[in-house]
């Protein structure tokens, strides 16, 4: 009977989303007109520009935040999204209108507007989850060899739950027979197979083959060889076709662009966060002992090293004990007030003043401790080219992982920055790291359940 329900086509879903969306806004737009055609000096031209204006701006930043993709996780990052959305868009409206017409009423008249909007596209969202969760869920099917990426398969399982009824499998098949008898067994019964970098090259391309005849959805887990090739470019050669992978450096004038971005956003923030910096000083004194900033050697371009500044969230001399090691999941250095700061990326703030100081960027690599660079460069391939930039405050790794992320994959997020590198893309990652900043928050209490599932060896896999 399952076998009769019609499957969710994700990738359709989200551009229907995008429609409606775009469609409310636009009525939502034409209404606000209806009611207000005119405000002092803005005349009908104007506000209809304004309205219209408006909807489009709403529209680009919920692309932007990604909300129309196949990954994002249900209503809640939905309405995160949608909220950012309009929040950008009044803000830029209002700067618009401050800087032609300085019109307060409309300034208001506008606050209004957005709250409408937010709420319509809500509403819109709400009804549209509505219709598709009738249809099931793509059944995905997630495969490797051995066991070195059981933890990383099972976070894709139960990373998805929203979205695909997930499930993941190690092949250990001896023989392209076995590997054969595997495939005609399995694959039939999934709508999406996500195969591994690991693989077995001969395993690998008989995988993904298969998947392509047998039209199924298909994930690819790339290798960081590959990330070149994400931006690679037709080249003909006479009548040869080849794929053409620029080197994985900025020019002269994006780097000065760049800095200029970088100045110009940092001494902003500053000035805006003075008070909140001022706040969660005092509140660092007062919680726990111990200076309110924290001060640690890092790497940036070219390997140079400078000082990281950030709000304390560990207690004094952390590192005693413990010795050097990454933070963890309630990691008992960290204070009360700490964890509150982490989950909000606030004691990030300090390195505004790093940026200023042209040790780092707004958008980068995140800096990372000499001893570790030494520990990763043997284990990573082409992990020094993360440092043909400036380290960054947020990063591709910060706004899409996790303090837990693999270092394996933080760093193909990294080249895969420096390689697609654009004003845009920085953009686009500043805008996803407010988002983040709610996220953090929505996925705290699925830890339990994650960790209730953690898988200790290979029979436990097979057996469940």
């Amino acid at each position: 009977m399952d076998s009769e329900i019609k499957t969710r086509n994700l990738r359709n879903e989200g551009r229907y989303t995008l429609c409606v969306n775009a469609a409310v806004l636009f009525a939502v737009a034409v209404a606000a007109f209806a009611v207000c055609p005119e405000f002092g000096p803005i005349g009908h031209r104007t506000m209809i520009t304004f309205d219209a204006i408006y909807a489009v701006l709403s529209v680009f930043f919920m692309y932007l935040l990604e909300k129309y993709t196949v990954s994002v996780s249900g209503l809640y990052e939905k309405t995160v999204i949608t909220t950012l959305s309009g929040l950008y868009s009044f803000i830029v409206m209002s700067v618009l209108n401050l800087l032609f017409f300085t019109e307060w009423m409309k300034i208001a008249f506008d606050a209004v507007f957005s709250i409408i909007g937010i709420v319509s596209v809500a509403v819109s969202d709400v009804i549209t989850e509505r219709v598709f969760r009738r249809s099931r869920k793509p059944r995905l099917l997630i495969i490797d060899s051995g066991e070195k990426n059981f933890f990383r398969m099972k976070k894709i399982k139960y990373g998805v739950p929203e979205n695909y009824d997930a499930w993941y499998e190690s092949v250990n098949a001896p023989d392209e027979r076995a590997l054969e008898e595997f495939i005609e067994s399995e694959f039939p019964q999934y709508d999406a197979i996500c195969i591994f970098d690991s693989l077995p090259e001969a395993q690998y391309d008989m995988a993904v083959n298969a998947a392509m005849e047998m039209n199924k959805e298909l994930f690819v887990v790339p290798k960081i060889i590959d990330v070149g090739k994400t931006n690679a470019q037709t080249v003909l050669f006479d009548d040869i076709m080849t794929l053409y992978i620029p080197k994985q450096t900025l020019n002269k004038a994006e780097l000065f662009l760049k800095r200029a971005v970088d100045i110009i956003v940092s001494l902003v923030g500053l000035v805006i966060a003075a008070v909140p910096m001022a706040v969660i000083a005092a509140a660092i004194k007062i919680s726990s002992p111990g200076p309110v900033f924290y001060k640690q050697v890092r790497l940036t371009r070219n390997k140079r090293e400078f000082e990281i500044y950030k709000f304390r969230t560990m207690i004094p001399d952390a590192e005693k004990l413990s010795g050097p090691k990454f933070a963890e999941k309630d990691d008992p250095r960290i204070t009360p007030i700490g964890k509150l700061l982490r989950a909000c990326r606030l004691d990030e703030l300090p390195q505004l003043i790093n940026i200023l100081k042209n040790d780092m960027s707004l958008v980068g690599p995140r800096p990372e401790r000499p001893m570790f660079v030494k520990k990763f460069e043997n284990e990573i391939e082409d992990y020094d080219h993360r440092f043909e930039v400036k380290a960054g405050l947020t990063s591709l790794s910060h706004v899409y992982g996790k303090y837990s992320t693999y270092i394996y994959d933080r760093t193909y997020y990294d080249l895969y920055y420096i390689v697609h590198y654009s004003i845009l893309l920085d953009f686009k990652i500043m805008l996803l790291t407010t988002k983040t900043i709610f996220m953090k928050s929505a996925a705290e209490g699925e830890d339990s359940f994650k960790q209730s599932t953690s898988i200790s060896s290979r029979t436990e896999v097979e057996t469940q």
